[in-house]
């Protein structure tokens, strides 16, 4: 009888593990989307208080021209917006990678399945995009954001490797416990 109850038990943990291993990658979804949401107004905005950090940090004592300065807003606008395009999915790859590695042992598998997953979510992103004002979709963001993302797998796998390579491999272990 208390076998068969530490089964239960142990069945329900797993369920519960799996479960909790996509509630990261369903939080950067969710963030993702909202980031999304925001108007072309309130999306350049925010992105504009950072360049402006940035412009101050630059000219420091000595103020530009306002043409060069604009120009420089311009560009920097541009970096910043696509940088936190790629940040973004590079975290949901990342969160995604945990999620999937509890269905996938070789890395491999698990690299692609991340990386078709986020440029999925990508595509989805962008034709949301279109529906609010001032946004526009543009498959080249899709494409930056699946750079991004494949930027943090090559880092999970990175981080997994290395885990791996200190602390061996965690299902071996399991595998040679006695019974």
């Amino acid at each position: 009888m208390w076998n068969r109850w530490w089964r239960k038990s142990e069945r329900r943990d797993i369920v519960r593990n799996r479960i909790l291993r996509w509630i990261p990658a369903s939080l950067v979804m969710i963030l993702i989307f909202s980031f999304s949401a925001a108007d072309g107004e309130d999306s350049g905005s925010t992105s504009g208080v950072i360049v402006e950090q940035i412009l101050k940090i630059v000219e420091g004592n000595s103020p530009m021209a306002p043409e060069k300065r604009e120009e420089l807003y311009e560009r920097l606008q541009f970096v910043v917006r696509k940088g936190a395009h790629m940040t973004e999915y590079a975290i949901l790859a990342l969160t995604l990678l945990l999620a999937l590695s509890q269905y996938w042992r070789p890395v491999w598998p698990l690299a692609w399945r991340g990386e078709l997953a986020c440029f999925l979510y990508a595509c989805t992103d962008e034709l949301h995009q279109r529906f609010i004002p001032g946004r526009s979709g543009r498959f080249q963001d899709v494409l930056i954001d699946s750079a991004g993302a494949l930027a943090g797998i090559f880092a999970g796998i990175g981080i997994m490797s290395y885990i791996r390579k200190k602390h061996g491999d965690t299902v071996d272990r399991v595998n040679r416990r006695t019974p």
